[in-house]
């Protein structure tokens, strides 16, 4: 397999990831700087994957603590795996937080009921609670809107691919890409 036929895959995996159903990459972890100094590193949800447009958006709350980490330092590391094919993406990129904007308001409108209700409350993530209901606090239905100023879209502009595929029986591949401008440089790497 070529490289340039391994770059075409890593762009339709990460395209896959975004539809409906149990997919490989759908979930990926971020990782960023903490506050303190510290690696922090959490799941998100692969929610836009563009090789056109070199981008990869996942959503979050504006009051969680990895925005106020990528406010201040805007490098990002994403890993995902899919055990299944025996593949593993890194992927390092420059983050910028979407406040406002018809993308943020596309994104919104297009989030099921189910994934917008921790943005309904009005308790920050991980605030301590006693139960897990107290950070809903009650059953009223919601407005269209309600919880919009808590959700915001992170798209990430990726500048560095590392491939790492361990299907073969012989021996597993690795590869790395890195981006200048709008052109990608490929290479095996040893894994």
């Amino acid at each position: 397999m070529s490289l340039d036929t391994i770059l075409t895959q890593i762009w339709a995996h990460l395209h896959a990831a975004t539809l409906d159903g149990n997919r490989p990459f759908k979930t990926i972890q971020v990782a960023t700087i903490g506050l303190n100094g510290c690696p922090n590193i959490r799941t998100v949800l692969l929610r836009h994957a563009s090789e056109r447009d070199n981008v990869i958006r996942f959503h979050t709350d504006i009051r969680s603590p990895k925005i106020a980490e990528l406010a201040r330092q805007s490098r990002v590391a994403l890993v995902g795996v899919a055990a299944d094919l025996k593949l593993q993406l890194r992927i390092f990129g420059e983050a910028q937080i979407l406040r406002d904007g018809q993308t943020r308001r596309d994104a919104w409108n297009s989030s099921p009921d189910r994934s917008l209700i921790a943005y309904r409350t009005s308790i920050s993530p991980g605030v301590p609670i006693a139960q897990p209901e107290d950070a809903f606090g009650g059953t009223h239905a919601p407005g269209a809107d309600e919880g919009l100023s808590h959700f915001c879209v992170v798209e990430v502009r990726p500048h560095h691919f590392d491939w790492l595929d361990e299907s073969a029986a012989d021996c597993p591949r690795r590869a790395r890409f890195t981006r200048h401008d709008s052109t990608w440089e490929s290479t095996w790497i040893a894994p």
